[in-house]
């Protein structure tokens, strides 16, 4: 087992549906964990939040942060 297969399966088992940085905008969920390539380093775990018209009319398909009462 690897790192990313270690830190995926923490964030299930904790209830997390992926990881986000919202000083850099970014965000990637369980299925495509750390497509930037850059290190989970300065991400924090998050989860699906609604996805809002403007983050739709800028191109998201989704949008991941922090669980309610973090």
């Amino acid at each position: 087992m690897n790192v990313k297969e270690i830190l995926i399966e923490w964030l299930k088992e904790h209830g997390y549906d992926g990881l986000y940085d919202s000083g850099n905008d970014c965000a990637c969920q369980l299925s495509d964990l750390c497509p930037c390539d850059c290190g989970p380093w300065m991400c924090k775990a998050g989860v699906f939040l609604p996805l809002t018209s403007e983050r739709k009319s800028d191109g998201f398909d989704f949008v991941i942060g922090p669980k309610e009462g973090e």
